[in-house]
C-alpha cells in the first residue's frame, strides 16, 4: 500500500518545492502567490541545508531561500504547521535578517533587494471580514493615505484551514488549487485542481518518487515525529496552565466561603479536587 503523505510536513515540502530540480514547481507557485509571471530559469537557490540530527527538533526552520535577480528580489517560503506564536513578530525577525545579510559594508543601499516572505500555514492567524480568505497581502502604509511606504517588505501569510471550509467547486482560482493540494486533497478533487494547475500533476510525480526513496521517507518520518512532539508539549503546557488558573479561581473562591457546588461549576473543577485544594490550603496555614 502507497505511503499516504502529509504534504504539510516542511521536510517534504521543502522538497517539493526547494530542489534544483524542482524549480519549475517553485517558479509556478510563486507566480500564483504573486500574480507575476516567473519562470524557473530566473530562480537562484539559496541552500540552508540542515543536517538530520535537526530534523526532530521542530524549533528548527526548513524555509526556502531563493533569488530572482532580473527583479532584484529575494524570496523566503515556508511552511509553518504548529502554532507556536508570535507568527507575525517571527516572521518580521526573519525578514530583517534576511534583510541585513543583503548588504556588506561599504556597500550602497539601493543594492538591497525587496524581501518577500510567503508564509503557508495550518492555522488561524488573523479575522476577516470574508471568512474564506486564505490569502493575505502585507506591505508598510501610511495610515491615512496608503502610501506605500517601501516595497523593500512584502508578506504573503496562506491560512488553510480557511480554504478547508469552502465547497468543493470546478472554477477554484490557481492559488486555491495549490491550497488545496498542500490541504492534503485526494481521489476525484485531486484530478479536477490537477487538471486546471498541470504543475500541481508535476508535483504529484516527485511526490511519488520521494515515497519510493527510503532515505527520503526516514528523515520525512523524523520531522513528523519531532512535530507530533512538539505539540504534545505544547498541548500539555497549555493543559497545565488552563489547570492552574482553574486552581486559583478556586482558591479565591475558597477564601470567600463560597459552596463548593457553586466553585466547582464555576472553576471546573470537581467537588473532590475542590476540597483537595481546600485541605492543602488549611494544611500549609496550619
Amino acid at each position: 500500500m502507497m505511503m499516504k503523505i502529509n504534504r504539510k510536513n516542511d521536510y517534504f515540502f521543502k522538497r517539493v518545492f526547494g530542489h534544483e530540480d524542482t524549480k519549475d514547481i517553485l517558479a509556478r507557485f510563486l507566480t500564483v502567490v504573486l500574480s507575476v509571471p516567473i519562470e524557473p530559469d530566473e530562480l537562484t537557490l539559496i541552500h540552508t541545508e540542515q543536517s538530520p540530527e535537526y530534523l526532530a527538533d521542530k524549533a528548527s526552520v526548513l524555509d526556502i531561500q531563493v533569488r530572482r535577480s532580473k527583479a532584484h528580489e529575494k524570496f523566503n517560503v515556508e511552511m509553518q504547521i504548529a502554532d507556536s506564536g508570535n507568527l507575525e513578530r517571527r516572521i518580521l525577525h526573519y525578514w530583517g535578517r534576511g534583510y541585513t545579510e543583503e548588504i556588506k559594508e561599504g556597500d550602497d543601499y539601493s543594492s538591497l533587494p525587496r524581501m518577500i516572505n510567503i508564509a503557508v500555514v495550518d492555522f488561524n492567524v488573523f479575522e476577516w471580514r470574508d471568512e474564506t480568505k486564505f490569502h493575505s497581502v502585507f506591505q508598510v502604509l501610511e495610515v491615512d493615505e496608503g502610501t506605500l511606504f517601501s516595497d523593500a517588505l512584502e508578506i504573503h501569510v496562506l491560512e488553510l484551514p480557511k480554504l478547508k471550509r469552502q465547497p468543493l467547486q470546478k472554477d477554484w482560482s490557481p492559488i486555491e488549487c495549490w491550497g488545496l493540494y498542500l490541504n492534503n486533497l485526494e481521489g476525484e478533487a485531486m484530478e479536477m485542481i490537477t487538471a486546471k494547475e498541470p504543475m500541481i500533476g508535476r508535483a504529484l510525480l516527485v511526490e511519488d518518487v520521494f515515497v519510493k526513496n527510503d532515505e527520503e521517507r526516514r528523515l520525512y518520518e523524523l520531522r513528523e515525529k519531532g512535530r507530533l512532539e512538539f505539540e504534545n508539549a505544547m498541548f500539555t503546557a497549555e493543559r497545565r496552565g488552563e489547570l492552574r488558573g482553574r486552581q486559583a479561581t478556586a482558591r479565591s473562591m475558597l477564601a470567600r466561603d463560597l459552596p463548593l457546588a457553586m466553585i466547582s461549576e464555576i472553576s471546573g473543577l470537581s467537588i473532590e479536587e475542590i476540597k483537595a485544594l481546600k485541605e492543602a490550603g488549611e494544611n500549609h496555614n496550619a
